[in-house]
């Protein structure tokens, strides 16, 4: 498993034990990272800031 496929892992495990402030946290810089290194519209980018939204909404319920 790469690297992005396996921190992506991490924050999905976090929201599924509902700790969705790490989840958020983590979807987040990974987001933020993925944009440094392949570009800033790399749709894994945009996967993990859709995993970040997923994380507050569900925080909020």
């Amino acid at each position: 498993m790469d690297e992005i496929a396996s921190r992506m892992a991490d924050a999905l495990q976090a929201e599924e034990e509902g700790d969705y402030r790490r989840a958020a946290r983590l979807y987040n810089q990974l987001g933020q990272d993925i944009q440094a290194r392949h570009g800033r519209f790399d749709s894994r980018a945009l996967d993990a800031f859709e995993g970040v939204a997923r994380s507050i909404r569900k925080g909020t319920a």
